[in-house]
């Protein structure tokens, strides 16, 4: 029930949704003053949504993380833990196909190239309400054996997961099954969604870390184009920030973090 809810409310709290509903009201309409007010609110919502110095502003409002971590030679962890919600299923080819959060498993391959872990343990159940029975975290594994030679052995899958709280509620049973939960471990999801995941990690008594970005800053998000010219993407950005702001006052009203 809980994730049939999520689904609506991410669709009710799409800002591309909203945009829509208002140029199809500007073309329905019969009143020309309401015809003109939605047509202007229509355009108001596209530039204020696809704005980027507007959603990095924004981003301000999510809350900081803790427990970072600067991995290096000699600074190594044991555990790159992985959340979900990067593919969705092609019924028509029989195959995954990947989002705009593929970095979340690229980066644990490359901790693991590195050296830099032992093992990968991906959490994630079915994002999907059509194909339930396909598990995301037993899609990867298998995806990580066949394309990127890693070995069965480093491995962890945790697949019954539908949402935040219970990636960390049955990562946590099966770390401390397999004697793990006191390792090092470090957390890859996305930039929004770390201050909730790790909440709800330190909830359920197992320390995440974050690795810390040591990239220097460059000039480029200060040019006229990142800061006033529209991007389509940028809708995207928000049904990522709106879905962190619902999920973070939900668990903590929930007691989840």
């Amino acid at each position: 029930m809980f994730f049939i809810l999520s689904k609506i409310i991410d669709f009710l709290f799409s800002p591309l949704n909203w945009i829509i509903t208002l140029f199809i009201l500007t073309l329905i309409s019969k009143n020309e003053i309401r015809k003109k007010k939605f047509l202007k609110l229509g355009v108001f919502s596209l530039l204020f949504f696809t704005n980027p110095f507007i959603s990095n502003l924004s981003l301000l409002l999510i809350p900081s993380t803790e427990n970072y971590i600067t991995l290096t030679q000699n600074k190594k962890a044991d555990i790159a833990l992985v959340l979900g919600g990067m593919i969705s299923y092609d019924d028509s080819k029989n195959q995954v196909t990947f989002n705009g959060n593929v970095n979340r498993i690229t980066k644990a391959v490359e901790l693991y190239k590195n050296k830099k872990v032992k093992t990968i343990f991906i959490s994630g159940g079915s994002g999907s309400v059509t194909y339930s029975e396909k598990r995301e975290a037993s899609l990867l594994k298998n995806y990580l054996i066949k394309y990127f030679n890693i070995p069965k052995k480093d491995i962890l899958i945790e697949n019954k997961s539908n949402n935040t709280y219970e990636n960390a509620k049955f990562t946590n049973e099966i770390l401390k099954k397999e004697k793990l939960n006191k390792k090092k471990i470090i957390l890859i999801t996305s930039n929004t969604h770390y201050y909730r995941a790790q909440k709800c990690f330190e909830k359920q008594d197992l320390k995440t870390y974050i690795i810390k970005d040591t990239r220097k800053k460059t000039r480029e998000k200060w040019l006229p184009k990142n800061l006033f010219l529209p991007q389509s993407d940028i809708l995207f950005n928000w049904d990522n920030l709106l879905h962190e702001w619902i999920g973070i006052i939900t668990y903590k009203c929930m007691g989840y973090i």
